[in-house]
């Protein structure tokens, strides 16, 4: 899992919650711009998740390590579009602050995918 496509998640995932914190700010609803960054960083992970996939074998991981590290992979997959869907579902300040969280806590699942792989 070296290369640049982990640390790049991160970053991106950072910086989606530092857009949705000014979006929070200026009581901002979600628009097809965040749409597009969220997806984007989607399709990172799941890039991230093929990689996984076919270095796992190559790895020494234990068999909770594999169920681990897949477990946060598919929650990577979740959150965005769990934030989304209640960020646009209630229209409001607050439920555009969990969008926030969410590309915060997407950071965090990238964070400890690379605390998990050996």
């Amino acid at each position: 899992m070296d290369g640049p496509l982990p640390l790049a998640l991160l970053v991106a995932s950072l910086a989606f919650a530092v857009v949705v914190l000014v979006y929070v700010v200026l009581d901002r609803t979600p628009d097809w711009g965040l749409l597009g960054f969220a997806g984007v960083i989607e399709l990172g992970t799941l890039v991230l998740l093929g990689v996984a996939a076919v270095q796992v074998g190559d790895v020494s991981l234990s068999g909770g390590g594999k169920v681990t590290l897949f477990g946060y992979l598919v929650a990577g997959l979740l959150l965005l579009p769990i934030g989304f869907v209640w960020s646009l579902a209630e229209r409001s300040r607050g439920a555009t602050a969990v969008l926030m969280v969410a590309g915060l806590a997407q950071a965090f699942v990238v964070v400890r995918i690379l605390q998990v792989w050996p």
